[in-house]
């Protein structure tokens, strides 16, 4: 046998074990990419995913058991879970430099409404969230130009079956247990002014959206069940920036917080129906 022939042979057989162990690892690798991409928005250790399967020929991607926990100070483990995530991707687009995905389907998207008042002073973990993310998103969008990673352009993503739940409470407002339907929207042209943006920019983007849809339905749930229409949004500014531009009375916000952080909120409210 020839030199060449053998050199051919050993280049196959290369590329053969190239090709079986992109195949073999493929779905951890994604599932790595996932993870990295959460935490790099959100924070070390805070995103877990059960299960991403790529299908490379068949030109699709599922994610399945996606978590987000939520930030320190909160009691609930996570903010966010989702059943299943189906991307539409093509091979060819995934060896490119920008990869251009047509559509992503999000489907049964949890969001977990938490609201605390301790010494600290008064947070909603949504509203923290989302400040965390514009931030992220700043310093994402610096790094997207100076990168040469793989950049995305989403055409088209969809969210479906969005659910927001949990229990909200405005001091000197009352409290409700939340469980709202978010109806369905569409999110377009992901990352295409830039030409492409980085993955954890995409993650930070996609979540804004929702929790952005999820304030304005609380704010509208709010308003219809407690009847203080207008009341609810300066309630949500309140746990976002304090009593100074909440637009309550600053004497009955601070009695109401100290009064909760003394007391408990449960208390607290208790006792407001007695002296009704």
């Amino acid at each position: 046998m020839s030199r060449i022939k053998k050199l051919l042979m050993v280049v196959v057989a290369l590329l053969l074990l190239a090709v079986g162990g992109l195949y073999l690892y493929k779905d951890a690798a994604v599932r790595s990419g996932v993870i990295a991409s959460g935490d790099q928005v959100l924070g070390a250790d805070s995103t877990t995913l059960d299960s991403a399967s790529l299908d490379l020929f068949g030109g699709g991607l599922a994610l399945r058991g996606l978590k987000l926990k939520n930030p320190e100070g909160y009691q609930q483990p996570h903010f966010f879970q989702l059943g299943g995530i189906d991307v539409d991707v093509s091979l060819g687009s995934l060896l490119a430099r920008r990869i251009v995905v047509p559509s992503i389907a999000l489907d049964g998207v949890e969001l977990l409404v938490e609201s605390v008042i301790d010494l600290d002073g008064p947070r909603l973990n949504l509203l923290t969230i989302r400040d965390q993310l514009r931030s992220s998103r700043v310093k994402n969008a610096e790094e997207n130009s100076a990168s040469s990673g793989q950049r995305f352009v989403i055409e088209s993503l969809t969210v479906s079956d969005l659910k927001v739940m949990g229990l909200m409470t405005i001091p000197g407002g009352g409290s409700w247990p939340i469980d709202l339907d978010v109806p369905t929207f569409e999110i377009r042209d992901i990352g295409k002014k830039q030409k492409g943006v980085l993955l954890a920019e995409v993650v930070g983007i996609i979540l804004v959206a929702m929790i952005d849809k999820a304030i304005d339905m609380i704010e509208s749930d709010g308003s219809d069940k407690l009847k203080i229409a207008g009341d609810i949004r300066r309630g949500l500014k309140f746990f976002n920036r304090g009593l100074k531009e909440s637009g309550l009375d600053p004497k009955l916000g601070k009695k109401l917080l100290d009064d909760a952080i003394q007391k408990g909120l449960g208390d607290l409210l208790k006792k407001k129906k007695k002296d009704r």
